[in-house]
């Protein structure tokens, strides 16, 4: 309709017509199939953060929170395990959650979460580099899971102290 209304102001013909269309619909198939990657990124940005970047670990740890809240239809961050020893085995430097239900796209929970500013503020935690996203349904309802996180530092976590001696410290490096 926009487009044959689009079409008829302008005077074109069948063949504008049918460009006029795939490129309205292109316009708004690319603000409705946007990925979670390049919205939250895009909203980082606007706060001049770093983009983050989809990571398959969290990606599996927000999944498994999201089957959890499903099964026992609770949107709870405790629902199975603390938030804690979930992301023990990821050892991020740091991380935050944000979890939703009730929603049916990825668009509308993540205008949800602006909108709120506990969740708001876990979006544009500065540090955080990766993220992990999942969603999972039951009984017509969507549980969502998302996990930002900023991994530990490699250098870092490889530096053991052996020993401590007056004026000497002894340390593996691997």
């Amino acid at each position: 309709m926009l487009a044959r209304n689009l079409a008829r102001l302008l005077g074109v013909g069948n063949k504008w017509k049918t460009l006029i269309v795939i490129a309205s619909f292109s316009c708004l198939a690319g603000q409705a199939f946007a990925d979670p990657q390049s919205e939250i990124s895009a909203y980082r940005k606007t706060y001049n953060l770093p983009a983050v970047t989809l990571d398959p670990k969290l990606t599996e740890l927000a999944r498994q929170q999201a089957n959890a809240m499903a099964e026992r239809s609770s949107m709870d961050h405790n629902v199975y395990a603390s938030f804690r020893s979930r992301m023990a085995s990821y050892k991020p430097a740091s991380a935050a959650e944000n979890i939703a239900m009730g929603t049916s796209t990825f668009g509308d929970t993540l205008a949800r979460w602006k909108s709120s500013p506990g969740h708001n503020a876990n979006l544009l935690k500065g540090n955080v580099t990766r993220f992990g996203v999942a969603s999972a349904s039951r009984h017509g309802t969507t549980y969502w899971a998302l996990i930002l996180a900023s991994p530990s530092d490699p250098k870092q976590s490889d530096v053991k102290v052996l020993s401590f001696f007056p004026f000497v410290m002894l340390m593996r490096v691997r």
